[in-house]
């Protein structure tokens, strides 16, 4: 009986319970990537979310770090695509998307992420030069793969080993089998 109460009040607490937004939109994938530090500057902006975008109820906008807009404002709508035109990049800075999308039968979800432009004319990065010592020095991977092949010569070995045990295992003749006679259950009495 109380195994019946337990299984009616579960299903009644799982009735009762509003379904989560699980199975609401999210994002799968954006261009540029968020986080990304870009050198070329994008033409578009991507959101490509879970499930199809309503056309007419979406914004997206790209802003500059003073926040100034440098979106054109051509928003397009393709299935689950949300895109944006963007003008041309001239300053290097962080670029703030912030965008609200609204799919069928589903609360809107709104949010904002960030990626990193480098004009090709303004940062010049100085490319590290390796020195004697780096390059002389013990690092993980030699010890990696000193241990490596300290494991196949350990393996060779054992190889040998096991190849010699085999052929003195398979080379010694069967010893032969003793077939033991059945005494009969009569005996001769000699008289």
């Amino acid at each position: 009986m109380k195994k019946y109460l337990r299984v009616l009040f579960t299903l009644l607490i799982v009735g009762i319970t509003p379904v989560s937004n699980a199975w609401a939109t999210s994002i799968v994938s954006t261009s540029p990537t968020a986080g990304s530090v870009l050198s070329i500057s994008p033409t578009a902006i991507t959101i490509k979310a879970n499930a199809d975008l309503l056309s007419g109820a979406n914004e997206m906008t790209v802003t500059d770090a003073k926040g100034g807009r440098v979106d054109d404002g051509s928003l397009q709508v393709q299935g689950a695509v949300l895109m944006v035109g963007i003008k041309p990049l001239t300053t290097s800075g962080l670029y703030t998307v912030a965008y609200t999308l609204m799919a069928i039968d589903q609360p809107p979800i709104t949010g904002t992420f960030t990626f990193l432009y480098n004009a090709p004319g303004e940062i010049a990065v100085a490319t590290p030069a390796p020195s004697v010592e780096e390059v002389l020095n013990t690092s993980p991977n030699r010890i990696t793969d000193l241990f490596v092949i300290g494991l196949m010569i350990f393996a060779f070995v054992m190889m040998i080993f096991l190849s010699r045990y085999a052929k003195k295992t398979f080379k010694t003749p069967a010893k032969p089998r003793k077939v033991k006679k059945n005494s009969s259950a009569s005996k001769k009495f000699v008289k």
